[in-house]
């Protein structure tokens, strides 16, 4: 060979080498530029190579949420009869349990109870232990889910928002529990604490709004290196009974 192409085709093999190398790299979750890169990720300041980094490790992949794909997030509500059973709105009859089960808190659900208000108006109101109930009106319960999805396609946890609330005459009228949870979490996702919870007055009031926000920990060197998401829910329950949300993390 000459010498002339002997060196284009050192040179050829020295351009394919790091490419080579690059891509035989896997991610270490206990690197710290691999730490880095997962930070940005969750923060929102990711670019390509980020992604590509943590693609190396199909083990990291599967526990970290995907940021090119959005969360998803639906919303279920439906009224209560008397005994407090989820109502088919077509029929008023109570719905199947399964149906029924989606708007049951988790057995691990940080509830709240707030603003269960005594309307002056309504003399015929009572009192059940601490909380005032109310007469008339209309009890709904609502249930917002936000599912977070991992680098290959999977659930990674999910947050929940419950919420049940009074409404009629165009008004809201009290709120019921309100509580948060999350589940379905992976390996490597460790539920903190709730960070914030708050309630506007649902009194007489056209809207009120239920908020929640909870602390994510994405954990992989023991508990030493650690990156957080902050899943958060505001519902908006309006006098018609209609129901609506905003979310993040």
């Amino acid at each position: 060979m000459a010498a002339g192409a002997i060196a284009i085709a050192a040179a050829l093999l020295a351009g394919l080498t790091p490419a080579a190398s690059a891509s035989a790299t896997v991610a270490d979750p206990s690197d710290p530029a691999v730490q880095a890169a997962i930070q940005r990720t969750l923060d929102g300041t990711w670019s390509q190579s980020d992604v590509d980094l943590i693609l190396t490790n199909p083990d990291l992949a599967a526990t970290l949420p995907d940021p090119r794909k959005a969360p998803t997030t639906v919303v279920k509500s439906a009224d209560l009869n008397e005994s407090g059973q989820p109502v088919d709105p077509a029929n008023g009859e109570p719905l199947p349990p399964e149906q029924a089960a989606e708007f049951e808190p988790s057995p691990t659900a940080d509830a709240s109870i707030t603003d269960r208000e005594m309307l002056p108006a309504e003399p015929g109101a009572t009192s059940t232990g601490i909380a005032p109930r109310i007469t008339g009106g209309t009890w709904r319960t609502t249930h917002v889910i936000r599912t977070h999805w991992s680098y290959l396609g999977d659930v990674i946890y999910k947050y929940h928002h419950w919420a049940t609330f009074n409404y009629g005459g165009g008004k809201v009228r009290a709120w019921g529990s309100r509580s948060d949870d999350v589940t379905n979490e992976v390996d490597w996702v460790d539920v903190r604490e709730r960070m914030s919870n708050q309630a506007t007055s649902a009194y007489q009031t056209s809207y009120a709004t239920s908020y929640m926000k909870r602390k994510i920990a994405h954990c992989y060197v023991g508990n030493i290196a650690c990156a957080y998401t902050y899943p958060w829910v505001k519902t908006r329950v309006n006098g018609n009974g209609t129901v609506s949300f905003t979310t993040g993390s």
